[in-house]
């Protein structure tokens, strides 16, 4: 399948400006190539293709993480912006073509990019007063300056991949940041003072000293894919909980996925920040968990009005919701309290506890929207679906009794109501669940 033009043009130019990029850095710092030098070079060769034959899948998409920047950021403190760039590029091919095999436009941008990633650090750390050497540095002036670099590093790396994904899949650049990065990049930074320790070893102790630290790089690898594997099986339990409750009724079949989708809309509408929104939308998936109880079985396919036995019990389904997700231990608070007051309303005759307006946490008043208008737009026993004109106008008129208007004037201006039939349910619910860990406490 032919590459989008768009695509095209960016590899192309990514790859220009590297090149262009690493030209100017030879002129500006030039290697001070020389035995010791060589040696260096080679020590940190052998480190960083090590570390990258120790990737870690990330996504089912594939979408991995490596520990390989920790020798290429050590490698600019120790050779400087074109020996850390030359090692790079030597790395980025050999696990590009021979440990991934990889097409030779994905090689490219790839090592393309890590390269401007690596010279756009060297810059920053040089500007603000870094020096390159193979001597030891003194700590507190060097090592503030090498954090600035490596978020540097992190910020253009992690940029340049989720444009090119987002123009591929025409997805929006932040989301496809953030569902690309995830809480990764905040691990990768809070282990990157071991890229300074990688420059450290070798000042005072020497190549010997610096091969032995593959130890502990082992260790790590290890320690963060057990980790990984732990928030997979969990995603994969909440998985099945979800499918479980969408294929026993034919009536809010996709539901929970089309109401976690519409939350996430109507966030990003109210400009809340990430962790938020993806606490918020994860919430939304799991609003209907609750209703996994057997005894909602008949209530839920019942088609004329609840005895008051029957509306006792559909009361007490965010509670129960909140008992099953708690036993996940990576979920936070935040996304308990959106299940379990997400039937709460705005003027307090909600339940299951009765608070009202602010009170009543943002993400569950957005859901409440969410879900409301996915049950009007939805085919349901004792009645069918409304219009959305229908549905726009009970929006409008219960906003400030059932819905907080701050967030009904934002599902509006999101546009919830105009594609309610194009939704693929399926991919949806993959994203989703992809970020469900990322939000624990």
């Amino acid at each position: 399948m032919p590459l989008p033009s768009r695509v095209r043009a960016t590899i192309l130019l990514t790859i220009a400006v590297a090149v262009a990029a690493t030209a100017a850095l030879l002129l500006w710092y030039p290697p001070p190539i020389s035995s010791e030098w060589l040696v260096a070079l080679a020590t940190l060769l052998a480190l960083a293709v090590f570390a990258s034959m120790l990737d870690l899948r990330i996504t089912e998409g594939g979408t991995t993480t490596s520990m390989d920047f920790l020798p290429q950021l050590g490698s600019l403190l120790l050779l400087g912006p074109v020996g850390a760039i030359g090692l790079s590029t030597a790395t980025m091919l050999f696990k590009q073509f021979v440990l991934q095999r990889k097409p030779a436009y994905k090689a490219a941008f790839n090592t393309a990019q890590t390269v401007l990633a690596l010279g756009a650090a060297g810059l920053a750390y040089s500007w603000f007063g870094g020096d390159f050497s193979l001597e030891p540095l003194p700590f507190n002036r060097s090592f503030p300056v090498f954090m600035l670099a490596a978020a540097v590093f992190f910020g253009v790396n992690s940029a340049a991949v989720s444009y090119v994904v987002a123009v591929t899949q025409e997805e929006r650049f932040l989301r496809t940041w953030r569902d690309l990065t995830g809480g990764i990049i905040v691990f990768d930074l809070a282990i990157s003072p071991m890229a300074y320790g990688v420059h450290a070893l070798y000042a005072f102790w020497g190549p010997i000293a610096l091969l032995l630290s593959l130890i502990p790089l082992i260790g790590l690898r290890y320690s963060y894919g057990v980790n990984l594997q732990l928030k997979q099986l969990n995603r994969d339990l909440l998985r099945v909980l979800v499918k479980t409750i969408e294929a026993r009724d034919f009536y809010t079949s996709g539901h929970s996925i089309r109401v976690a989708e519409r939350s996430r809309l109507m966030a990003e509408t109210l400009r809340l920040g990430p962790r938020a929104i993806q606490t918020i939308e994860t919430g939304a998936l799991l609003h209907d968990i609750g209703k996994i109880d057997m005894a909602y079985g008949e209530i839920l396919r019942q088609a004329g009005p609840l005895t008051p036995e029957q509306r006792k019990l559909i009361r007490a389904h965010p509670d129960k919701g909140v008992e099953i997700v708690r036993a996940v231990r990576s979920i936070s608070q935040d996304v308990l309290d959106c299940i379990r007051h997400h039937h709460e309303w705005f003027d307090g005759s909600g339940y299951p506890t009765g608070i009202s307006g602010e009170d009543i946490p943002i993400g569950a008043r957005i859901i409440m929207v969410a879900d409301s208008v996915d049950a009007m737009a939805t085919d349901r026993p004792y009645r069918a679906a409304l219009s959305r004109e229908k549905i726009r106008k009970e929006l409008m008129e219960n906003q400030g009794t059932q819905f907080d208007p701050r967030v009904v004037a934002a599902a509006l201006r999101a546009g919830i109501l105009d594609d309610i039939q194009s939704r693929t349910p399926e991919r949806t619910l993959e994203r989703n669940l992809q970020g469900v860990l990322s939000v624990s406490s």
